[in-house]
């Protein structure tokens, strides 16, 4: 007897698990949905922030290709150089408008500016510099200037030469001129704005 009571105890065990089993199996739809939902708002939230990196990273492009459109040009440290021994030595250097730059084969770089002179009047004129490289430092310096057709002394020039590991270390500004038009109809000038208004 003691074993077939043992067999329905474990038979009505059994069935009780069962039961209990069959009623937990369809878990309620509320957990589950919840689950999901949470789901969907990670993978909304996702997209979205897929979507601000895509847009942040188009304007990021289209900013900095708009920037490099409308950039001005920009010359080598040795435009920079020239153009700062050619300011320290025109004598009214507020007066003076660069118009064209022209970097030779031989390493010279030759400045065409407009500027007035001590007499009042308006002149345009060429600017030369020729680098050489020395060999010791492997450094390069100024060789030679010329303003117009002169040549400037070569001491003054030895001198600026002192300088010029202050200009490498501090650039100038390096903007390049905007170029003179090729049309003559395009070209205007100004002059009203060197004349000295009287009344």
């Amino acid at each position: 007897m003691s074993e077939k009571t043992k067999d329905i105890r474990q038979e009505q065990q059994i069935a009780q698990q069962t039961v209990i089993q069959e009623d937990q199996a369809p878990a309620p739809p509320s957990s589950f949905t919840l689950a999901d939902k949470l789901k969907e708002k990670r993978s909304q939230k996702r997209k979205q922030r897929l979507k601000q990196s895509l847009i942040f990273g188009f304007l990021g492009l289209f900013g900095w290709l708009l920037y490099y459109l409308f950039a001005p040009y920009k010359g080598g440290l040795s435009y920079g150089i020239c153009k700062t021994y050619l300011e320290l030595n025109i004598p009214y250097p507020q007066t003076l408008l660069l118009s064209e730059v022209v970097i030779t084969r031989g390493g010279s770089v030759r400045i065409w500016f407009t500027h007035i002179d001590a007499f009042g009047s308006y002149r345009l004129d060429s600017f030369q510099c020729t680098f050489a490289v020395d060999e010791q430092t492997k450094a390069s310096y100024l060789a030679e200037v010329k303003i117009g057709k002169l040549n400037i002394d070569p001491i003054e020039v030895e001198r600026f030469n002192v300088s010029i590991p202050y200009l490498v270390a501090n650039p100038p500004d390096l903007t390049l001129p905007v170029p003179i038009p090729d049309s003559l109809q395009s070209i205007e000038f100004d002059l009203n704005r060197f004349r000295k208004k009287i009344f």
